[in-house]
């Protein structure tokens, strides 16, 4: 396989897994990769072209991290490809009285992923009010994530490591395909998988038989522990499963990775 800049994190590290210390070299901040939990959260939703503008460096200088190791990569032959920007064009006017601010950088500096408190954040902002972040790198993942949700941001470099990302929710949450059933939209998959932490029953059904993915699934949640949930690897959305569980009385959510591959999450 050749690594290129649209390929997922979750795929570099699943081919070597060496890669998790070939990035971490490139940034403090990618630490977070070390730590089973987030990188199951965080490597499948970010490209090689995202990992290093967060890192702030060109995509070609990530690209040969991972070729040091012995991974087999495509250049891009752009120099600047995904450098932090010195500076953006507003999307929308800041006004003082509608900014609410919040420093995410002691949380990153512990070591945690402050994931969990900008989406707790963006339920209470108020109509018309702007979320304003403030990181040690640009958080194009996150972008993306409230992006699809109704919010246009952009982002300042203010100071060295400090960037300052605005939010503000201008338009209609887009339809992804991501299914979130009997939630409200806002407790989405990714943060209910940084709230369960190491509480994770993780199974793999994708090359297995049918039925034996249902089997498999129905097995582990009769012997899933207290406060756990069963996070599952699939090659699609169990249309046939859903409403068997709904019967159970159990929540779940599936995320739809890429083609051929689903994450599903299901809880008492």
């Amino acid at each position: 396989m050749t690594i290129d800049q649209h390929t997922k994190i979750s795929k570099v590290i699943q081919q070597n897994d060496k890669a998790i210390d070939a990035i971490t070299d490139i940034n403090k901040h990618f630490k977070k990769l070390k730590n089973p939990i987030l990188r199951k959260v965080l490597a499948s939703r970010v490209t090689v072209k995202d990992a290093a503008g967060i890192g702030g460096v060109s995509v070609d200088e990530f690209l040969q991290k991972l070729a040091d190791i012995g991974m087999e990569v495509a250049f891009s032959g752009k120099e600047s490809d995904s450098k932090p920007k010195e500076n953006a064009n507003r999307k929308f006017e800041l006004i003082p009285d509608l900014m609410v601010k919040l420093d995410v950088r002691p949380t990153i500096e512990s070591g945690a992923d402050p994931f969990s408190e900008i989406m707790a954040a963006t339920k209470i902002l108020q109509e018309g009010q702007i979320l304003e972040i403030i990181n040690v790198f640009e958080p194009i993942p996150l972008m993306d994530v409230l992006g699809k949700q109704g919010f246009e941001s952009f982002t300042e470099v203010h100071a060295a490591n400090q960037f300052h990302t605005y939010f503000k929710k201008t338009g209609n949450s887009l339809k992804t395909k991501s299914y979130e059933i009997g939630l409200p939209f806002l407790d989405n998959f990714d943060t209910k998988m940084v709230d369960f932490g190491s509480n994770l029953v993780e199974i793999d059904v994708r090359k297995l038989e049918m039925p034996e993915p249902m089997v498999t699934i129905l097995d582990n949640l009769v012997t899933l522990p207290e406060n756990h949930a069963l996070f599952v690897h699939h090659k699609k959305i169990p249309q046939f499963l859903l409403p068997e569980i709904k019967t159970r009385n159990l929540k779940w959510l599936t995320k739809e990775i890429e083609e051929g591959y689903v994450q599903m999450l299901i809880w008492k």
